[in-house]
């Protein structure tokens, strides 16, 4: 399994970037595939909030099971991940990029409270402790755009049927085009206030 995490501040970053929430499936002929046979790639995107320190959003220790990472006796290389678990949801969460096992818990905990957040929300409620574990449905499991590179080009979003052939332009990050329609899209089918 290969991953990559992106920490994106600015206004409203959140709110525009949830409508990547999901996965993308890539239709294409490899570049170095001498066989030339269609390949099909899922990629599963992610989209947490980083919560402002102002909200009062405290996990219970008594809830949280932390490993940290033991060196195995390679005194070259030392071993800073840490692994957070909230036991009542069972969500888990690894974090290896800072240089110290103190800077990977503190950043693992803010992406436990992202999750956490965001769970509460797509439930409908209040606080981490009224989240219902068996309610807890993993946030970006639909295919929500494809990008078929092969034999012609298309990217077509499913949730809002809206589609460019401008293949090059949304791979280099011109995604606007789905946003703008994904949050019209909410706009118009959520419930007046």
């Amino acid at each position: 399994m290969k991953f990559a995490m992106w920490e994106i501040t600015g206004r409203y970053a959140y709110g525009c970037l949830k409508s990547e929430l999901g996965i993308h499936k890539f239709q294409r002929v490899l570049p170095f595939d001498t066989s030339r046979n269609l390949q099909t790639s899922l990629a599963r995107i992610e989209v947490l909030p980083i919560l402002d320190e102002s909200l009062e959003f405290e996990i219970p220790q008594k809830h949280l099971e932390i490993t940290v990472a033991r060196n195995q006796g390679n005194r070259n290389r030392v071993e800073t991940w840490v692994q957070v678990v909230h036991l009542p949801t069972g969500i888990t969460v690894l974090c290896d990029q800072k240089r110290s096992p103190m800077g990977n818990q503190k950043k693992a905990l803010a992406i436990l409270k992202g999750k956490l957040w965001a769970i509460a929300l797509a439930q409908g409620v209040n606080s981490i402790a009224e989240i219902q574990p068996k309610r807890i449905k993993d946030l970006s499991s639909k295919i929500i755009r494809e990008y078929i590179l092969h034999p012609y080009t298309k990217i077509k979003d499913l949730r809002t049927n809206v589609e460019t052939t401008a293949a090059t332009d949304v791979l280099n990050g011109e995604i606007d085009l789905f946003i703008k329609a994904y949050l019209q899209q909410n706009l118009l089918t959520s419930p007046s206030q």
